[in-house]
């Protein structure tokens, strides 16, 4: 599992294979079969593993919300650092030990903020949906920063280069549509690729309208 979970991040998710990971550990593809059944439990296994890495919030992080914000936070971060291996919560309920270690945590979180237990499986599922989306979100903008940092021969691309880019190139392609067909992007383009946008700011408002959302919602209908 660590060694698959090296690759990931030596050569990305998508192009982990068995045989690659077998070469890895100077043994052959079968070998790995002892252990697994095929790729996708193999990267089943090694989702649970990145997961480790998560420290779960305490007392003295905060209120229930604190520590959920927290921890939803420093989940993404995890599984963000290693390619779109959160892909892995697309396809497949996480039942590793570290996934329910996780799991555990924000429910008992859910709970203490008022929600219901009829709904609080479905408000899990909701973050889990959150999280994952948002891990593959800054998988990509990790992996365009090294894309771009290394075609100029810098050590690193900054955030401001990489987001002063995206907004260029989003800004031409919404200024070449037509103003009659697309007349609510032509009115909003200017917001649309605003400098400035602060990605941890946006981060903490996407939650907040999650958060907020469940909240609203914490009773069974």
């Amino acid at each position: 599992m660590a060694a698959a979970l090296s690759l990931i991040d030596e050569v990305g998710y998508g192009a982990v294979t068995m045989r690659r990971v077998a070469q890895a550990l100077d043994t052959g593809p079968a070998s790995l079969y002892v252990y697994v059944a095929d790729r996708d439990q193999l990267m089943a296994e090694v989702h649970d593993l990145a997961l480790a890495g998560v420290d779960l919030p305490g007392p003295a992080d905060g209120d229930w919300r604190a520590r959920l914000e927290l921890l939803v936070g420093r989940v993404i971060t995890t599984l963000g650092s290693h390619d779109d291996l959160a892909l892995v919560a697309l396809t497949r309920v996480p039942t590793g030990p570290h996934a329910l270690r996780i799991l555990e945590a924000t429910m008992t979180l859910l709970r203490a903020g008022g929600v219901d237990d009829k709904v609080c499986p479905w408000a899990a599922d909701l973050l889990d949906q959150y999280v994952t989306s948002s891990a593959l979100e800054l998988a990509a903008r990790l992996r365009d920063q090294r894309a771009v940092a290394a075609a100029e021969g810098e050590a690193e691309a900054t955030e401001e280069a990489m987001s002063e880019a995206a907004r260029s190139e989003l800004d031409a392609v919404y200024g070449d549509l037509p103003a009659d067909t697309y007349p609510t992007i032509h009115a909003l383009r200017s917001a649309m690729t605003t400098a400035g946008r602060d990605n941890n700011a946006y981060a903490t408002w996407k939650l907040s309208v999650v958060i907020d959302g469940l909240l609203s919602h914490r009773q069974p209908l």
